[in-house]
Order: C-alpha cells, then sequence, then structure tokens
C-alpha cells in the first residue's frame, strides 16, 4: 500500500478520536460560557434590584418629610385659627388646614403603598442575590476544574497525528486535510481491488486502478481519496474506507 495511505488511514483514525475529544471540550466550554452569562445577568439582576429599592426608599424618605412638614403645617394654622381677625381669614386657615390634612393623607397612603413595593423589591433583590451566588459558585466550580483545556489525551493524540503526518506526501496531506476540515463523510475511500468498484457505486477503469498501484493521487467524483487495500498483501484489515 501507498505509505502516505497508509499514514493517512491512522491520521483518519487518529482525527476521530480527536474529534470526539475536542467537541466534548466545546460543550465544556459552552457550558462555561453559559454560567458566566448567567452569573453576569443574575449581578445584574441583583444590581437593578437594589437600585430600585433605593429608589423606593428616597421616595419614602421624601414623603415621610411631607408628612412631617403637613403636621408642622396643621399645627402652626391651628394655632392661628383662634387669632384670625375676619372671617376671611378664619376660613382661609380652614381651608389650609384641610388642604394640609388631604396632602398628608395621600403622602401617608403613599407612604404605605411604596412600602410594599420595597418590601417586594427586597425580597426580589435576596432571591437575585442567592441566584448569582449559586451561579457564580458554579462558574467558579468549571473554573476551578480547569474543564476547557486540551487534556492530556488531546495532546498526545496531536503528538501522535504529527508524527504521522510527516510520513504523508504533501499533495495527499493537502486533499485529506482539505476534505477533513469540510467535513467530508469519507475522505479515505476503499476501492475493491477485484471489482474496481467503491463505496459510492463508481467503477475505476483498469488505468486508474493502476495508478492508484503505483501511488499516484487518484480522486473519486466526490474528491475521496481512493486506495486499494489488496487482498493478497494481508492488508485486509486496514480498509476502512
Amino acid at each position: 500500500m501507498n505509505p502516505s495511505i497508509d499514514a493517512l488511514l491512522d491520521l483518519q483514525v487518529l482525527d476521530q478520536q480527536r474529534l470526539a475529544l475536542k467537541r466534548a471540550r466545546e460543550e465544556r466550554l459552552n457550558r462555561l460560557t453559559d454560567a458566566e452569562k448567567s452569573a453576569s445577568a443574575a449581578a445584574a439582576e441583583t444590581t437593578t434590584a437594589a437600585a430600585e429599592v433605593e429608589k423606593l426608599g428616597a421616595l419614602i424618605r421624601q414623603y415621610t418629610a411631607d408628612v412631617a412638614r403637613c403636621d408642622a403645617t396643621i399645627n402652626d394654622l391651628r394655632s392661628k385659627q383662634m387669632n384670625a381677625k375676619t372671617n376671611k381669614e378664619y376660613m382661609a386657615i380652614i381651608n389650609g388646614i384641610e388642604t394640609a390634612k388631604s396632602e398628608k393623607a395621600n403622602r401617608e397612603q403613599s407612604v404605605k403603598d411604596l412600602a410594599a413595593r420595597v418590601a417586594e423589591r427586597e425580597a426580589k433583590v435576596a432571591a437575585a442575590k442567592e441566584n448569582a451566588g449559586k451561579l457564580s459558585a458554579k462558574r467558579g466550580e468549571l473554573v476551578a476544574a480547569n474543564d476547557t483545556e486540551a487534556t492530556p489525551e488531546e495532546v498526545e493524540l496531536q503528538r501522535q497525528y504529527d508524527e504521522r503526518k510527516a510520513k504523508v506526501d504533501p499533495k495527499f496531506l493537502e486533499v485529506y486535510e482539505r476534505l477533513i476540515k469540510a467535513n467530508h463523510k469519507m475522505p479515505l475511500m476503499r476501492v475493491d481491488p477485484k471489482t474496481r468498484s467503491t463505496a459510492f457505486g463508481s467503477v475505476l477503469s483498469h488505468n486508474q486502478v493502476e495508478q492508484i498501484r503505483m501511488g499516484k493521487l487518484v480522486l473519486d467524483r466526490s474528491n475521496a481519496l481512493l486506495y486499494i487495500v489488496d487482498r493478497e498483501n494481508g492488508s485486509e484489515s486496514r480498509a476502512k474506507g
């Protein structure tokens, strides 16, 4: 068998193993990326909820101050009520007291409503913090496990790949690696030495078969590299095209 084909058959096995490990590593990387996105989103949610609580708290403080101001206004007007010199002045004081009472009632209701909203937001903050903590811990576990780096097995397969790659004719290697990159279903396709047929049903000419046996680069109509394993040479077990 052509030494380049022999080496490429080994590369194909190594490629399949490397691909399986690469996919597993990419899945781990995707899990880490998802965990990082989730942790970041949870942290942002916590910040947003805390900002809402602070904003509502500021309104409560403002409205509470308004209630105190209304009380002060009511007390001040009541102290002036008995000293009113005219009926017009007396009614103005009465109207002022009623206006202050109405504003006070509105502000007290607002404080009550805001307090309920604060309690709801604080619960949201607590839940967001808990969720952010869990997601951050999950991310930390993935990072600590160093799960996204190439494994020793991948490194060893790469070493073997490079070793076998050096034994392949550059013309054969260029075609093979291009087919692998294109995810070709069968980059190396075995030709039956007796029928001259391929796995895709094509039948080669005698001239093509001789070219393959002479070590020349021959491609089928799908651009797969063609090779022959002669039964008599005892290499039948390598026919994995």
